[in-house]
Parts: structure tokens; C-alpha cells; sequence
């Protein structure tokens, strides 16, 4: 699910749902993470552009610079997770255009 207000981009992921999102990110920014469902929860995020590709792994509380250009693509993960279901709320802060 996205949020939009002006520059922000709230970005709710459910594992039940689907454990990736991909998204253009045209200026540049700050992707941050803002909570898990749990301590075990992280995420492989990573941004490409046309020559260059960077891959982070974030937990609760972590951010990353966006370079302009980029294309976005996060993944969640539980390191426990049987049959359980897990979520991860991300802020997407852009810089104007």
C-alpha cells in the first residue's frame, strides 16, 4: 500500500500480500524504515541506475540515500518465519523536482 503527501511516500508491506515493491524514484531521496512486526524482520533494498546498483539490508530504524534516476525495489524477510505472516512500514522522503 502507498501513501501520498507531497514529497512522502508511506509504504506498508504485508507479507500475506506481497513481500516486494518496486518504484521509481526520479530525484533521489531518503528511504527509511520505520517499523517491523517484529525484532527478526528485515529488508534487501536496493536502487539501480543506469550505472550503478547498490543492495542494503535494513532493519527498524535504518535509511538509505537514493541517488536521482533510480529505480527502487524492496524485498521483506523474517529470519523465523514458519507460517506466520510479518510487516515493515517504510518512509520514502523525495526531493522536489
Amino acid at each position: 500500500m502507498l501513501l501520498e503527501n507531497a514529497n512522502m511516500t508511506s509504504i506498508h508491506m504485508d507479507s500475506s500480500v506481497s513481500q516486494t515493491i518496486t518504484r521509481a524514484v526520479m530525484n533521489g531521496g531518503v528511504l527509511s524504515c520505520a517499523k517491523t512486526s517484529d525484532k527478526d524482520v528485515y529488508s534487501h533494498s536496493i536502487w539501480a541506475t543506469e550505472s550503478n546498483i547498490r543492495q542494503f539490508t535494513m532493519h527498524e530504524g535504518d535509511s538509505i540515500v537514493i541517488p536521482p534516476g533510480s529505480t527502487l525495489t524492496i524485498w521483506i524477510f523474517r529470519k523465523q518465519a514458519g507460517n506466520s505472516t510479518w510487516t515493515m512500514d517504510f518512509e520514502l522522503k523525495e526531493k522536489a523536482a
